[in-house]
């Protein structure tokens, strides 16, 4: 670990995420030279059609390079960086219409928790699906987050599931899909993506249990410390559940 940026390796990883992803959907990825990430998944939500800086100091030239190596952009875009944008960061992105921030919290749980116990709610099962269900699994997604199923179509490429180290959840009762869920294990992490339970199935526990079955997963694997950006509303869900803030992240978009 590196003392001076303990979270370092986490948002790397986070970064590599995006990357993966748009390599397989749209083969539209690219590197800079201090490490930020241009990554385009194709799908029309900003967040994933991305440059994301995993330094703790931005370099407004290299994100500036990225942009334009994509200008004139044709999808909703977004630049990710750690903490508070710098002026620079704010003003480069206020130049290409990205005005909106959004603040996340990075949100850790370290090994030193153990394992979580295995869920048990109802009949509720969380399982892992196939390349041939990753169509269920994007409608689930997208109803998840109340959006429409379009938004969420990349998510039925087949060639998301040969990304080696990426799986995605569904919880099920009766065999009928309530929520969702998306692990990346990288090394010793397990980076949880797609959290969401369906509107009609709220405040029943099932997110936190598909949360806690994707950590029990990573830990089979040796994936031991899992990490994921939370909304604020999302925040208190996920401490109870053994996470702590370690940082945020800031999301510019436009408005």
């Amino acid at each position: 670990m590196n003392r001076s940026d303990p979270s370092g390796p986490v948002v790397a990883a986070y970064a590599a995420v995006f990357e993966k992803l748009s390599a397989a959907t749209t083969g539209r990825t690219r590197r800079g030279p201090h490490g930020a990430v241009l990554a385009i998944s194709g799908a029309r939500i900003a967040s994933l059609n991305a440059i994301i800086s995993p330094s703790l100091d931005p370099s407004a030239d290299e994100i500036a390079a990225l942009a334009a190596a994509e200008s004139p952009w044709e999808l909703p875009w977004s630049i990710h960086v750690r903490g508070v944008p710098s002026p620079s960061v704010t003003a480069l992105a206020a130049r290409h219409g990205l005005t909106r921030l959004t603040r996340e919290p990075l949100m850790v749980r370290h090994p030193d928790q153990g394992p979580p116990p295995k869920p048990d709610i109802d009949s509720l099962t969380v399982r892992p699906v196939s390349g041939d269900e990753l169509d269920l699994y994007a409608r689930t997604v997208a109803d998840g987050f109340e959006a429409p199923h379009d938004l969420f179509e990349v998510l039925t490429d087949p060639a998301l599931a040969r990304i080696d180290g990426m799986t995605f959840y569904l919880a099920e009762l009766d065999g009928v899909p309530v929520a969702t869920g998306m692990t990346a294990v990288s090394g010793d992490l397990t980076g949880l993506f797609n959290i969401t339970t369906l509107p009609a199935h709220r405040k029943r526990g099932y997110g936190r249990a598909v949360t806690l079955e994707m950590i029990r997963a990573g830990f089979a694997t040796g994936a031991t410390t899992a990490y994921l950006y939370a909304s604020a509303m999302g925040e208190p869900v996920y401490t109870a559940a053994g996470f702590r803030t370690e940082e945020y992240l800031t999301v510019i978009t436009g408005e």
